[in-house]
């Protein structure tokens, strides 16, 4: 599974043997089932979990306990997996990821991405351009789902994004549009 980190990366940027041995040798492969949990609730979460096979679900817990799936990575796509309050502000998290089938991702110190920042300018590049490409992808979507219908939206992640439709089960999507799974299912017929 490690080439298959190598080549992701090498698709990405300009990966010397320098920063390839430093990631080699600063990673840690993590095999989950469907269902397990990658970064539980609560806890302090300093890694970037990049996928390599498989997807995840983030879920906020909310005050009654109840989990509510607010974001999905792929291995193609949103495919590094980070609890951004806990990752940036050093804080307990208030989400939780989990494996919405079974999923091999390497897991990397917060410390050592910062460390390979100040030492590999092409990394850096890379890194600060992925992040705001993701931070966009991100806004555009949720921008879509509030100021669309559920039927625009649906079709919109259809063409745009047909990997949430493929995998994330009907009940997660409709957990994150705030709909029952019941109403998404009738949006699924009139949207075609």
């Amino acid at each position: 599974m490690l080439e298959q980190l190598r080549l992701k990366l090498e698709n990405l940027f300009p990966l010397s043997d320098e920063i390839w041995q430093e990631v080699a040798q600063n990673t840690r492969e993590i095999v989950l089932k469907k269902g397990e949990t990658l970064i539980p609730y609560s806890s302090l979460a300093t890694t970037a979990n990049i996928i390599v096979s498989g997807s995840a679900k983030k879920s906020m817990i909310d005050s009654k306990g109840s989990k509510t799936a607010i974001w999905f990575f792929f291995q193609d796509m949103f495919d590094v997996a980070v609890c951004f309050d806990s990752y940036y502000l050093e804080e307990h998290t208030k989400y939780e990821i989990t494996a919405l089938e079974n999923l091999v991702v390497f897991q990397i110190e917060k410390e050592k991405i910062e460390d390979w920042l100040e030492r590999f300018p092409a990394f850096n590049r890379f890194y600060r351009k992925d992040i705001m490409k993701s931070f966009f992808l991100v806004t555009e979507i949720r921008s879509h789902m509030l100021s669309h219908t559920s039927t625009e939206f649906i079709q919109y992640l259809r063409k745009n994004y047909p990997e949430i439709i493929e995998k994330v089960p009907l009940r997660y999507i409709a957990d994150f549009m705030g709909i029952t799974p019941e109403w998404l299912s009738k949006i699924y017929k009139k949207a075609g």
